[in-house]
C-alpha cells in the first residue's frame, strides 16, 4: 500500500513538472540611466565623526556605487524580473528562504539581491573592519558596526536600498518579490522555469529606471517576452 502511494504520488509530480512551463526574454534598455543614488542618511555624520574622519577609502575596485569602472559595468545585470497577476485560477507558490549579501573590499555583492516574500537576508562582512548598513527604505535592515554575520527579514514586497555610512561608494539593492517566479537578468537574458499554465503580468525592475509591465501567456513549453526599459 505504501508502495502505490509513493509510485501515485511521484507520477503525479512527473505530470505536474511536465505541464510547468518556462519564460525566457531577453532586456533592452533603451532610456537613460540616471547617476547611482547617493547616501542621505542626516546620521551619517555622527558615524563618520566617531571614527574620527570626515570620509573613508573609496571602494577600492573604483567606479560609482562601489561597481567597477563604468565602461565595464552591464546595467542589463541589474533588473529583476518577476511574475505576478495570477489569472484563470493558475498559482504561483511562495517559499521563503535565506539569500546572501556578501560586503568584501569595501563593496557588497551583488549589487542586486532578489528573493521572494517571507524569506531573510544574511549580511556577512568579509572585511576585517567594520561596516554600517543604512536602508532608506526600512530601518528593520539598519545594521550598525558589524562585523561577521548578521541576518534582517524584510516584512513588505518592493526595494531596499542600501549603503555604508562608513564607506561612500557602497550601495546595493535588495528587491523582494511576491513568489518563486523571478530572476534577475544577466547580460540582459533571464529564465523563469516552473511556470504553472496560465495568464500573468510580467514586471520588469531596474534600480534606475522605470519599472514595466507585460502580458504574458504561459502553456507547458516556452513563452518569450522582449522587455523595453
Amino acid at each position: 500500500m505504501r508502495f502505490l502511494l509513493v509510485l501515485v504520488f511521484c507520477m503525479t509530480l512527473s505530470v505536474l513538472t511536465a505541464q510547468a512551463g518556462e519564460v525566457t526574454g531577453e532586456v533592452v534598455i533603451e532610456s537613460s540611466v540616471s547617476g547611482r543614488a547617493k547616501n542621505t542618511n542626516p546620521n551619517r555624520k555622527t558615524t563618520l565623526k566617531k571614527y574620527g574622519m570626515k570620509n573613508v577609502k573609496q571602494a577600492t575596485r573604483g567606479g560609482e556605487g562601489g561597481l567597477p569602472p563604468n565602461e565595464n559595468v552591464d546595467e542589463r545585470d541589474f533588473v529583476v524580473v518577476y511574475l505576478t497577476g495570477e489569472k484563470d485560477g493558475a498559482k504561483l507558490s511562495t517559499t521563503p528562504r535565506t539569500v546572501e549579501i556578501l560586503q568584501e573590499d569595501r563593496r557588497f555583492f551583488d549589487h542586486v539581491t532578489a528573493m521572494p516574500l517571507g524569506s531573510s537576508v544574511k549580511f556577512t562582512n568579509k572585511d576585517k573592519f567594520y561596516h554600517h548598513i543604512y536602508c532608506p527604505d526600512s530601518s528593520k535592515l539598519n545594521v550598525p558596526e558589524h562585523r561577521g554575520i548578521v541576518t534582517r527579514k524584510p516584512d513588505s514586497l518592493g526595494k531596499y536600498e542600501l549603503f555604508c555610512d562608513i564607506h561612500p561608494l557602497m550601495n546595493a539593492y535588495l528587491f523582494v518579490v511576491p513568489n518563486d517566479s523571478f530572476a534577475v537578468t544577466k547580460g540582459g537574458q533571464f529564465s523563469i522555469k516552473g511556470v504553472p499554465p496560465g495568464n500573468y503580468v510580467l514586471k520588469a525592475w531596474h534600480p534606475r529606471l522605470k519599472t514595466k509591465s507585460y502580458d504574458v501567456k504561459v502553456g507547458d513549453g516556452k513563452s518569450s517576452v522582449k522587455v523595453t526599459l
